[in-house]
């Protein structure tokens, strides 16, 4: 009878193993083919980028592209528009994209889809540089269009707020421009107000060089700024920049930027302190630290 019992709790742990050796097998397996099928997919993109890149091509129209491209250009590529499309016949689509998004490295892109309107997987790395983000805008962030109207972005799927507005006025070719300040965040978490578009080239370029993001120095408040109608808008914290851009929304037509008041205290990035006098002294100052 003990024999009996001993077999019977010999044959359970047995059928155990077997069970839990069966589940761990199968998930490698099917870890295996999925890790398999995800790098043949890629070769296989990329073998058909090669012959769409050297493949001779004839330039279409935008709405001749596959429908299933949509949901990519509402997505992934949502700030971005199409600057051309070129057509290898029986292979797919070769398509310049512009971007009005100041956070990509490079403001010009290519992107690849197959006959059927699937976005092909691009392993080339000087492409990919291209749309990599150098820092993300803190939304909201504003455009001032061609015809003087604003546009707000509240989140990333607003990007195509912009491409809607194109649309809607063909014929315009004049590219919307930024409203400054505004707010970026690094890949460290560090918040930097850029208050024109030259401090958003610099963290750009050093981008560029792997060089550090962070601002060369930062403001201590309060600060003042007169305005091109000379109105002074006085920033006691990060969030009154807002209203200098709530100023330069109201006034699109205003062709000169936010004078910067002196004297102010600035902070460097190695947490030292200095007083800037006047417009040399603090071009100066952004010399120094490249």
């Amino acid at each position: 009878m003990r024999i009996s019992i001993r077999n019977q709790k010999s044959q359970k742990l047995n059928i155990l193993f077997l069970s839990i050796s069966t589940f761990i097998l199968s998930l490698l397996l099917l870890t295996s083919c999925s890790e398999s099928e995800t790098i043949e997919t890629g070769a296989d993109d990329a073998t058909l980028i090669s012959k769409i890149e050297s493949a001779t091509k004839v330039t279409l129209d935008e709405n001749s592209l596959p429908g299933a491209t949509a949901s990519v250009f509402n997505g992934d590529l949502a700030d971005s528009y199409i600057t051309n499309v070129g057509y290898a016949s029986g292979l797919g689509y070769e398509v310049s994209l512009g971007t009005d998004n100041l956070s990509r490295e490079e403001l010009n892109s290519t992107v690849f889809f197959s006959k059927e309107g699937k976005k092909l997987v691009d392993t080339n790395e000087k492409r990919a540089r291209k749309r990599a983000k150098c820092f993300h805008f803190v939304f909201p962030i504003d455009f001032i269009m061609p015809d003087d109207t604003s546009i707000t972005l509240e989140s990333k799927e607003d990007w195509v707020l912009i491409r809607d507005w194109y649309k809607e006025n063909p014929g315009i070719k004049v590219r919307p421009e930024f409203v400054f300040p505004v707010d970026v965040k690094l890949e460290d978490g560090t918040v930097q107000t850029l208050i024109d578009r030259e401090e958003l080239i610099a963290i750009k370029n050093s981008c560029k060089k792997g060089k550090n993001k962070r601002k060369c120095y930062k403001l201590v408040m309060p600060v003042s700024f007169t305005m091109a109608d000379a109105t002074v808008i006085t920033v006691s914290e990060r969030s009154d920049f807002k209203l200098l851009r709530a100023w330069c929304k109201a006034n699109p037509n205003a062709t000169e930027k936010p004078i910067l008041n002196y004297p102010v205290d600035v902070i460097y990035r190695d947490d030292t302190t200095a007083t800037i006098n006047d417009e040399a002294e603090m071009k100066a100052a952004k010399e120094s630290c490249k």
